[in-house]
């Protein structure tokens, strides 16, 4: 297995010389799970099921999104974001809020 890591690694521009060993086992693990590879097929299915399911379901339940499709494969498509990241989300949505008003450019540094 890590050989076909290494090969995956080499063949996408990286250097798994270089990589930390943790690094190199998430994505040795990621490569043995079938995620790597498969990450278009898992969209294209998950979107259609979650569209279907969508169709199906009763007025008031929930709707269907591709994480609740996915399950813990959507971790390994689309990593959580950091700490920082989402105090930076916050940031901006909190900076547009406030845009929204006119005049308010004004007071925004």
């Amino acid at each position: 297995m890590r050989q076909q890591t290494r090969a995956y690694i080499f063949a996408h521009g990286g250097n798994p010389d270089a990589m930390g060993e943790d690094d190199f086992r998430s994505v040795m693990i990621a490569y043995a799970d079938g995620i790597i590879g498969n990450k278009a097929v898992l969209n294209a299915i998950g979107s259609l099921t979650a569209g279907v399911f969508n169709y199906l379901r009763s007025e008031k339940s929930k709707t269907y999104s591709l994480q609740d499709i996915l399950g813990t494969a959507y971790d390994y498509i689309y990593p959580p974001p950091t700490d920082e990241q989402k105090q930076h989300d916050v940031n901006e949505k909190l900076k547009m809020f406030i845009l929204s008003r006119p005049g308010a450019e004004a007071y925004i540094k």
